[in-house]
């Protein structure tokens, strides 16, 4: 996809240095991805307190599979 962007000859320079990307096309992509993440990290963030957790994980780790240095009961198939 192609976009034209209004940069200054400094942002770009900015830019190029903050994403550490030596043309200003991979210096773009580079910052939209990191601003991405960002943005996702902050929407995790604005759950926090909203989400109601059960306190399971004991149960579900039982019902997991043993790990290959965890030996399974007699009589058990996995």
């Amino acid at each position: 996809m192609t976009a034209e962007l209004d940069l200054t000859p400094e942002e770009i320079a900015e830019l190029k240095r903050a994403t550490d990307q030596p043309d200003v096309a991979s210096a773009v992509e580079a910052a939209a991805r990191q601003y991405l993440q960002h943005a996702r990290r902050q929407e995790l963030k604005s759950l926090s307190g909203r989400v109601e957790m059960q306190d399971n994980w004991r149960e579900l780790e039982a019902l997991e599979a043993p790990r290959g240095d965890e030996r399974p009961e007699p009589g058990t198939h996995f």
